[in-house]
C-alpha cells in the first residue's frame, strides 16, 4: 500500500515555494532519495495574495524580507533569481495548472509556470501569456483561453485554500503529510529528513 501524497503548499509568486519546488525534484531524482520512491506529491495552490485582496507590493517589507531569504537560498543552491517586474494575483496561473492536470500534462505544468516567474520575469495574471504557456505545453489554446476566461477553476483554488487553513497552514511554502507540518523553506536534508519520517 503507498502511503498518501505528501501535499506541497505555495504559490507560483512566492520564490521560496520555487525553490522548494526544485529541491523536490532533486530529492526525486537523486541517487542518495532512499525511500522517496514510494512518496508523491500532491501540489495545492496557497494564494500570497488572494484577490480581492490588494496585489503584492514589492516594496514592503513582507515581500522585501522574502525575497532577501529566497536570493540567499538561491545563491546557495546555485539558482539564480530574477525579480519578476510585476507581482499580479496568481489565481489564473493556478486555475491553468488545475486545467493541465485535468488533461494529463502533469508536474511540467509546474515548472514552466515557475520558470515564467523567476527565470523569464513573465506576468502570469495575464491571460495572453498563460494561453502561451499552455500552448508550450502541447495544450489547446483556445480551450485554455476559455476555461481561463469563465473563471471554471476559482471555486477550487479557493477550496484548496480552505483545505490548507484547516491543516494549519496561512502561507506557503509548506509540506503537510497526515499530521506533520514543515513550513517556510528549508534545505535538501531537512526536507529528506520530513520526507523519510
Amino acid at each position: 500500500m503507498h502511503p498518501s501524497p505528501v501535499s506541497f503548499l505555495f504559490d507560483y509568486l512566492d520564490p521560496l515555494s520555487y525553490l522548494i519546488h526544485g529541491e523536490l525534484g532533486e530529492l526525486a531524482g537523486s541517487r542518495d532519495s532512499a525511500g522517496l520512491d514510494g512518496v508523491s506529491f500532491r501540489y495545492v495552490p496557497l494564494e500570497l495574495r488572494p484577490p480581492p485582496a490588494p496585489l503584492l507590493d514589492p516594496d514592503s517589507d513582507p515581500w522585501l524580507a522574502r525575497w532577501r531569504e529566497a536570493t540567499t537560498a538561491g545563491e546557495a543552491l546555485g539558482v539564480r533569481l530574477v525579480l519578476p517586474g510585476i507581482l499580479p494575483w496568481s489565481r489564473k496561473a493556478h486555475e491553468l495548472a488545475l486545467h493541465a492536470m485535468e488533461k494529463g500534462v502533469g508536474p511540467a505544468v509546474h515548472d514552466v509556470l515557475f520558470e515564467a516567474v523567476f527565470v523569464r520575469g513573465d506576468d502570469v495574471g495575464r491571460v495572453d501569456v498563460l494561453v502561451g504557456i499552455a500552448r508550450r505545453l502541447g495544450m489547446d489554446g483556445t480551450e485554455a483561453k476559455a476555461v481561463l476566461d469563465v473563471d471554471r477553476f476559482t471555486g477550487q483554488v479557493a477550496a484548496l485554500r480552505a483545505e490548507a487553513a484547516a491543516a494549519g497552514v496561512s502561507y506557503p511554502p509548506a509540506l503537510v503529510g497526515g499530521d506533520r507540518l514543515l513550513q517556510g523553506f528549508h534545505n535538501r536534508g531537512a526536507l529528506r529528513t520530513f520526507l523519510h519520517r
